[in-house]
């Protein structure tokens, strides 16, 4: 009775890092967090609250960016983690 788990496809992991991309940067964006940056601060004169917000979106695209790169080209075995061969342990 040694059954395994039904493997992943490493596009399907690909595709629900794509969904927590977006989910997360959804919760990033959203009042209840934007109110914990809109305080009097500035840093080199721009609002802190304009710095979250510019800072999480370019990163946001950066990262969307990125793993549409890895989606698109098919890039299975980039992480080390994800690389499975074989049927061994």
């Amino acid at each position: 009775m040694n059954e395994r788990p039904a493997e992943v496809r490493p596009e399907g992991r690909l595709a629900e890092r794509a969904l927590v991309l977006t989910a997360a940067t959804f919760i990033l964006l959203t009042p209840p967090i934007l109110t914990i940056f809109d305080v009097p601060v500035t840093i080199a004169g721009i609002p802190l609250l304009h710095v979250y917000c510019f800072a999480t979106w370019l990163v946001a695209i950066a990262l969307g960016g990125w793993l549409a790169r890895r989606m698109d080209r098919g890039d299975t075995a980039a992480d080390p983690g994800e690389a499975h061969s074989g049927d061994g342990p």
